[in-house]
């Protein structure tokens, strides 16, 4: 025994944030009870979404290197 917890599947807290086990062990002359809760973290699963497919930009050689050359907006959040 490793006493290890696996799932058959992914987990997902927006479909579930939480599960609680009742685990038994026995002996065969005693049983023994404990409770398990899981947490499941909640983690970006999301990939960005950028609002057009592609951006151009124009760098001249007299640019400042220390600049950011464009800045775009993602959304990463599109439940």
């Amino acid at each position: 025994m490793t006493g290890a917890i696996y799932v058959a599947g992914a987990l997902d807290y927006e479909t579930r944030k939480r599960y609680e086990l009742r685990l038994a062990a026995s002996d065969n002359l005693k049983e023994n009870y404990t409770t398990v809760v899981i947490h499941v973290k909640d983690v970006n699963d999301n990939p960005p979404v950028f609002e057009r497919p592609t951006y151009r930009t124009q760098i001249t050689e007299e640019d400042d290197r220390n600049l950011p050359k464009r800045v775009l907006q993602v959304d990463d959040d599109c439940d």
